[in-house]
């Protein structure tokens, strides 16, 4: 057998394994949350973070899950379908919608386990400043060099609603080629 020409650094290894083990612990969080409670993971961390603090708005829980107002906005409304939250208009303010756990969110959250968001959040904040600085440095950078700088950031494991096949984000069809 050939040997291989380019032995590979250490630092990469360790690097890449780490990411092997969090995608495997964060997919297997949220393998287990849809068997269990059958929602997302994603859909979880909102309804965990609206039982803390209730009456908040798209935009407090964009802050609080460190996301987008638009992947907030997307999984709330899968809440609210799934008949989980409810959005008011905030009684001091009536520009202002709030949201609120239902009867069944609240209960789904009170059988619920701990989100691992939960625990990758309270993990990172037991580094010291400059190890949380070293990290989110360097992982931007690899993301960078490696052409993935790019790729929006959405909630883990969110379930991104698929558009129909030929159609197009607005309703205009697409046509297809001869």
């Amino acid at each position: 057998m050939p040997k291989p020409k380019k032995k590979r650094q250490p630092d990469l290894s360790r690097a890449l394994n780490a990411v092997r083990r969090m995608v495997r612990g964060l997919r297997s969080a949220a393998e287990a949350v849809e068997r269990e409670l059958n929602i997302s993971a994603a859909q979880l961390f909102v309804l965990r973070e609206l039982g803390q603090v209730p009456d908040q708005s798209v935009k407090d829980l964009a802050a609080v899950t460190m996301t987008t107002h638009s992947t907030v906005s997307q999984v709330v409304g899968q809440l609210i379908t799934k008949g989980l939250v409810t959005r008011t208009p905030d009684p001091t303010d009536g520009r202002r919608a709030v949201l609120r756990l239902t009867r069944p969110g609240a209960s789904l959250v009170k059988r619920s386990k701990r989100v691992i968001q939960t625990d990758l959040i309270e993990g990172f904040d037991t580094l010291g400043k400059s190890d949380q600085q070293a990290l989110a440095n360097g992982l931007e950078k690899w993301l960078d060099a490696s052409g993935l700088a790019r790729t929006p950031p959405q909630m883990l494991f969110d379930k991104p609603l698929l558009e129909k096949r030929g159609s197009r984000p607005g309703g205009r069809s697409r046509a297809r080629p001869s």
